[in-house]
């Protein structure tokens, strides 16, 4: 749902989002904290982003460090109870590192704090029992602690955290779609994509909306159907064309169906609408390189190196075609300008 990737080259910041989203709502705390701060990384490199997006990123890496602090307090009480108190120490000095939650990190203090003093395992055993943001798990939790935490975020939560990532007005319209096509989302982001499509066909008797029609082009995408996945796109941009979602999941679809010069095409005409025209001037130069056509992939992304958002991503792409057609001294002046020896 929401902005897939049909596949997976032009990787900017939506797609770490979208991944650290999908990570968090599977309980995959550290891929989701990965992702979220490569995401971070994306938007404060370009040098101008909304400070609600950087603050809402943020806080998702605080929360997954707090999960993350959670269950490794769980490992110290399983450590703690075999004896291990060299392994406990581990995990609380993991806790220091990643936790923002104040009283977690209090605990993990005066966890260590304890060990240091060689106070008696029972009494440190029994201060991580006392722990409020771990209350009533055992060590017999050991290494499958993640699934205590099934309590941790509610599937409204995980919900509204996918619709956090959508561009645009279009979070405020998913969320306005209604409960059964919130029912609908939250059974394709549980895995249960025919009883989500059955929802999406049942609101679609008595409504037709670009939203609907490309959640349903993209489950039908997932079951084969490339051909029924095109005829929704197509509809939902003919309902609505100012749907960037619609535009780049026709691009995503003719590109992995091998029809680029179509997904051009469309990418072409998002430019030209002023629709999310950079990231579709990235797309494009990604698209041209996946056809392998490198010169007007160089001149794709020569042009967003004026870009705020994306002028790092495009240097990151241009510095290897430059390589290849012996145009080192401009692949140097780009790293040394915008990638800064990482790329």
């Amino acid at each position: 749902m929401f902005l897939k990737k049909l596949f997976t080259f032009g990787k900017d910041y939506n797609h770490y989002l979208e991944k650290g989203d999908r990570c968090l709502a599977y309980e995959q705390f550290a891929d989701a904290r990965n992702a979220y701060g490569e995401a971070l990384e994306k938007i404060e490199a370009s040098g101008e982003a909304a400070l609600s997006l950087v603050e809402s990123i943020r806080q998702k890496i605080a929360l997954t460090g707090n999960m993350l602090g959670r269950m490794n307090l769980v490992e110290v009480e399983y450590a703690l109870s075999i004896g291990d108190s060299k392994k406990a120490e581990e995990h609380l000095r993991i806790i220091m590192d990643l936790a923002d939650d104040a009283t977690l990190r209090e605990n993990a203090e005066r966890l260590l704090a304890g060990l240091d003093s060689e106070v008696p395992e029972e009494a440190i055993v029994e201060a991580v029992h006392s722990c409020g943001s771990c209350e009533g798990r055992g060590a017999e939790t050991g290494n499958d602690n993640h699934h205590g935490m099934d309590d941790s975020i509610t599937r409204e939560d995980r919900l509204a955290l996918y619709f956090q990532t959508l561009p645009g007005d279009l979070p405020e319209r998913y969320a306005g779609m209604g409960e059964e096509f919130a029912r609908g989302c939250l059974l394709t982001l549980e895995g249960d994509e025919e009883g989500a499509l059955k929802i999406f066909e049942e609101l679609s008797t008595d409504m037709e909306s670009d939203i609907l029609n490309y959640e349903k082009a993209i489950l039908h995408f997932h079951h084969g159907d490339s051909g029924k996945c095109e005829q929704l796109l197509i509809r939902a941009i003919g309902l609505n064309s100012g749907n960037p979602l619609c535009h780049i999941g026709l691009v995503q679809l003719y590109t992995e169906i091998g029809r680029g010069p179509e997904a051009l095409q469309v990418l072409e005409r998002m430019i030209a609408s002023d629709l999310i025209p950079e990231q579709a001037r990235l797309m494009q130069g990604d698209l041209y390189t996946h056809l392998q056509d490198e010169s007007n992939a160089v001149e794709s992304y020569s042009t967003l190196l004026a870009s705020p958002q994306f002028a790092r991503e495009a240097a990151e792409r241009l510095v290897p075609l430059l390589e290849r057609q012996g145009r080192n001294e401009e692949a140097k002046y780009l790293v040394k300008k915008f990638v800064k020896g990482c790329c």
